[in-house]
């Protein structure tokens, strides 16, 4: 009786009904309503914490289920409580329609009040005074990850670590959220370090190479001179260490699950020859564009 009560007046202000949740997707947030015994809370999250966390934590799947698992999951990440209502006890059916109509009606001003004073979803950042239960911060650390602090959500686990602090959320018996979450900063920086120096070589090799200034007369002619490491052709760096940078690459990639080894050996010759040839082909083509 309670859920049909529920249900008939939530649709009235925009929100889906879900076992013991009610929620609504406004602005880039996640606005959830759990009904518990003798309580009510109204939480908010952005959409983008629980899509991030589930490809942090290996689960990208679950961003294909209905929205209800945001607030339901057993691996999604608590919100931030914006408002509680108490709920009297009744069995009227009139009663509990007026109960819940007065509860959707505040939480829906509560939601414009929220989304005036935070319109955009991307640069919130969760007052950790209110949350619902969140001792691993998730919400606080996803926050950090997509605005590209990973530095200081490092820091945070780093912390942790030094206090003891047991995660929430276990994978076997020596890897938790924190594992992955450091797991996936380290190789988000790392490929990001590795694909600038990567450009840089391709685009502006200029920067590398020494300086000599000659005089002929009153003219001053500036030459370029190769150091001795970059006398050979660009090209036969890539394919020398082609090589040594896919199996790298594969191996960040693939970390956790280990089946790198079950690979054939002609797949990597195949594979680092691509890699090669890819390269080659830029490299080229920068310098026919350097000739024009």
């Amino acid at each position: 009786m309670s859920a049909d009560a529920r249900r008939s007046v939530s649709r009235r202000y925009g929100f889906r009904q879900s076992s013991y949740i009610n929620f609504k997707v406004e602005g880039g947030y996640f606005f959830c309503l759990y009904f518990w015994a003798d309580e009510v809370r109204l939480t908010v999250k952005p959409m983008y914490a629980d899509d991030l966390w589930w490809d942090i934590w290996d689960a990208s799947e679950n961003k294909k289920e209905p929205l209800s698992l945001r607030g339901t999951g057993a691996y999604s990440i608590s919100g931030q409580v914006l408002s509680s209502y108490a709920i009297a006890e009744t069995t009227g059916c009139d009663e509990l329609a007026n109960t819940f109509n007065l509860i959707f009606r505040e939480a829906s001003m509560v939601i414009t009040g929220f989304l005036t004073e935070n319109p955009d979803a991307d640069i919130f950042y969760p007052d950790e005074s209110k949350m619902d239960y969140d001792p691993d911060r998730l919400l606080y650390l996803m926050a950090l990850i997509h605005n590209g602090k990973k530095e200081e959500a490092l820091a945070i686990i780093k912390e942790a670590r030094k206090n003891k602090h047991r995660c929430m959320f276990q994978s076997g018996m020596f890897s938790d959220s924190y594992t992955y979450i450091r797991r996936w900063c380290k190789r988000k920086s790392m490929f990001r370090v590795f694909h600038k120096l990567i450009l840089t070589h391709l685009t502006s090799s200029d920067h590398t190479e020494n300086v000599r200034r000659v005089s002929i007369g009153h003219n001053t002619e500036t030459q370029e001179r190769k150091p001795w490491y970059r006398l050979l052709p660009e090209w036969v760096y890539w394919i020398i260490f082609a090589p040594i940078f896919l199996p790298i690459l594969i191996y960040f990639f693939d970390l956790h699950r280990r089946t790198l080894y079950d690979i054939p050996w002609w797949i990597w010759g195949v594979g680092s020859m691509s890699f090669a040839v890819y390269f080659l082909v830029l490299t080229i083509k920068r310098v026919f564009h350097n000739k024009c």
